[in-house]
């Protein structure tokens, strides 16, 4: 379900490398348990990043492997309120624990403290934030809605791990309430991945007829959302999106940090469309044409959506059930 990581994103370690950035590129990741995503570590020395969560022995993990460097830990939960809250921790299932109860036998209950995104902000605790991930287990629309200061001094980036399902908190769906948020502050959506998860029952019936479990590949509706939003720097410049409260101007750092967002996204194309759209600012920082040509050699990529889209073909229950169709056909091919 994870968004696609470009591994091998050279326009961004040559801008690393050649010293185009002159501000660090500051990651804030809620819910940092199994720690950052690795795409960050190319950033190398230009990374800061500061990770959320509520579960103490996570913390306490991530800060014992991370003792030097740019990288800090927090044990606090990120909410709409700065204070302590119950929070039900499962032992069997860390990434189960929530701010909703859970069931099971061995959940504990714990107090834990909370804090808003901008009193962090505020408070000097946290920088500005160039990347948002967010991944609470449902609490999302608390996060977000302790981080208006945070999101409008600049984000150029947000993942966030979402549904379409509706709820008494998401009466609109959780996505639905995600993204307007996000909206107001210049965010678009760039790109999803999801799981599947078949209903129970039919899972059931195919137990009780001696039948294997399906994969979650290719069977049942669409569940979990791993989705990214960033501010589409281009097209805020030529208007070829409505803003309804257009984000202030980009600095020439935001530029090559939006850049650098976009291509370890394997969004080669719009970082090289942002190059172009603002040769003008960038040429004063950086080799441009440099950049684009870097951006250009990334043939990989074109190889990675066809191999996704035919691993799911071949995943799915249409193409399953013509299996039979197809070896018979191939049958008598190879008798003719």
């Amino acid at each position: 379900m994870d968004l696609f990581f470009n591994e091998n994103p050279r326009f961004t370690e040559w801008l690393v490398d050649c010293g185009g950035l002159r501000e660090p590129f500051v990651v804030i990741d809620v819910g940092v348990q199994g720690g950052e995503n690795p795409r960050w570590r190319v950033l190398g020395d230009h990374l800061i990043l500061h990770g959320f969560d509520a579960i103490k022995e996570v913390v306490d993990d991530l800060a014992q492997k991370n003792k030097a460097g740019n990288k800090t830990f927090h044990w606090l939960a990120i909410g709409n309120e700065d204070g302590e809250r119950e929070f039900y921790f499962n032992p069997g299932n860390p990434t189960n624990s929530s701010f909703y109860e859970v069931s099971g036998s061995d959940v504990q209950s714990r107090t834990v403290p909370v804090r808003r995104l901008d009193t962090l902000l505020r408070d000097g605790i946290i920088p500005r934030a160039d990347f948002l991930k967010v991944d609470v287990e449902g609490f999302e629309k608390d996060v977000f809605g302790g981080a208006s200061d945070l999101l409008g001094a600049g984000v150029l980036g947000i993942e966030c791990e979402t549904n379409f399902r509706t709820s008494i908190v998401y009466p609109e769906s959780h996505f639905g309430l995600i993204h307007g948020t996000v909206l107001h502050y210049g965010l678009v959506l760039f790109d999803l991945n999801c799981n599947r998860i078949p209903r129970a029952a039919y899972q059931q019936a195919r137990r009780r007829r001696n039948l294997p479990a399906l994969p979650p590949e290719g069977c049942g509706m669409p569940a979990t959302f791993n989705v990214l939003f960033c501010r589409e720097l281009a097209a805020e410049r030529d208007d070829s999106l409505y803003y309804s409260r257009m984000p202030p101007p980009p600095s020439v750092d935001q530029i090559l940090k939006a850049m650098a967002i976009y291509e370890l996204h394997g969004f080669n194309d719009v970082a090289l469309g942002t190059a172009v759209a603002f040769t003008k600012e960038l040429g004063q920082r950086i080799d441009v044409e440099r950049a684009i040509d870097l951006l250009c050699r990334q043939a990989d990529l074109a190889v990675e959506p066809a191999a996704r889209v035919l691993k799911q073909v071949c995943a799915s229950t249409s193409w399953r059930i013509t299996a039979p169709l197809r070896a018979l056909g191939n049958a008598f091919r190879g008798a003719g």
